[in-house]
């Protein structure tokens, strides 16, 4: 056998009846200690936990409550709210001129939370100028593939199917609501969102978003007198609106979405 391994052996031998470290005896009273110490550290985390969570909440812009006073028909769940207040500050749409704003055309386009698909038959699409794949979906109706597109490619989402309206509606319902709100659409300059936030709440702001999402069938400069204060007039069954001299159709359904804006002001402001 190797020198070197000899060697080695007793050093092993005197390590190996070294005495080990005496095993401290712990009392009840100590173990009880114990416990409660990380007793009182795990309550210390779980508190500071849910005081985060409380606040984050509380930061939020809208709750459930909110909604189902608005009359709401969707989903008002604690997931769907958490998820809906996490898309509203992603999307900026947090001011109260605009949340108030957002939430009257969601309901005027979707029946209160009803419909996340535009209804109607091929004749009714075709005569708007789109087909049935390409309809309205969302809560704020984005209608149109080109758009579709735009908003799922925003996304990241790759999908190349034909019905684009359909998949959007069961994926993206809200999401492609605020998408359109503050990004998808540019009128009135720069989108909806920004303008409600930078111009206040009024009537004739709101008039001016939904012309942006329902459709522009007003001149620039007779909106613009509008809403800088110029008097105007709408008609009694409140199909259009004449200002200067000028008459022009109001957003379809105009009168339903002027209620819709007096409701969600009384609880967003």
């Amino acid at each position: 056998m190797p020198e070197n391994t000899r060697s080695t052996r007793p050093a092993a031998r005197a390590r190996a009846k070294r005495p080990g470290k005496p095993h401290r005896r712990v009392s009840k009273a100590q173990k009880k200690k114990i416990v409660r110490r990380r007793r009182l550290a795990l309550a210390g985390v779980a508190a500071a936990f849910f005081v985060v969570f409380f606040c984050r909440m509380a930061w939020y812009p809208i709750t459930g409550g909110q909604l189902r006073a608005f009359g709401w028909q969707g989903e008002t769940s604690f997931a769907e709210v958490w998820q809906i207040n996490h898309l509203l500050r992603k999307y900026h749409i947090t001011s109260r001129p605009s949340l108030s704003m957002f939430f009257a055309t969601a309901a005027s386009e979707s029946g209160y939370g009803r419909h996340t698909l535009e209804a109607g038959d091929a004749a009714y699409y075709e005569a708007h100028g789109y087909r049935a794949e390409e309809r309205g979906a969302g809560y704020l109706q984005l209608t149109h593939r080109e758009e579709q597109l735009a908003f799922l490619a925003a996304m990241g989402d790759d999908f190349d199917g034909t019905d684009t309206a359909v998949y959007i509606a069961e994926h993206y319902a809200w999401e492609s609501a605020c998408w359109e709100w503050s990004v998808g659409k540019t009128s009135p300059a720069p989108n909806p969102n920004a303008y409600a936030k930078a111009r206040g709440a009024s009537d004739e702001v709101f008039l001016a978003t939904q012309y942006g999402i329902n459709g522009w069938t007003i001149a620039d400069s007779a909106l613009r007198a509008i809403v800088e204060g110029e008097p105007y007039t709408v008609s009694a069954d409140g199909t259009t609106v004449t200002v200067l001299g000028q008459t022009a159709p109001t957003p379809i359904g105009w009168t339903d979405r002027l209620a819709a804006y007096e409701k969600a002001s009384a609880i967003w402001g």
